[in-house]
């Protein structure tokens, strides 16, 4: 049987869980410009689809790279890494998370 998730259609920032089972997990993302998240050790294999604006991306000790509305990245498990909205404009994204953490 299917089943139908719903998520917040904004402008205004949001982290807001869709689903969640015991492998994989999404997240719906609006960040604001100018915002980014502090550096951290993923805890899953995650996948980001970037549906707005760009969010930027440093691993490890890496300088930033940007990546725009139209692609998906994948970052693996355990690596420190940074994420934000560098830019003047809303950010939106889905985020996945497979074998996560809890």
């Amino acid at each position: 049987m299917e089943k139908v998730y719903k998520y917040t259609i904004t402008n205004q920032e949001i982290f807001e869980n869709i689903f969640k089972d015991e492998k994989i997990l999404m997240n719906h993302v609006v960040v604001p410009p100018g915002k980014v998240f502090p550096k951290h050790p993923t805890d899953a294999a995650v996948y980001a689809l970037i549906t707005l604006g760009e969010l930027s991306v440093a691993i490890e000790d890496n300088e930033p790279e940007t990546f725009k509305a139209g692609q998906l990245i994948n970052i693996p498990k355990g690596v420190i890494s940074e994420l934000g909205n560098r830019s003047n404009e809303i950010l939106e994204l889905f985020v996945v998370k497979y074998e996560y953490d809890i």
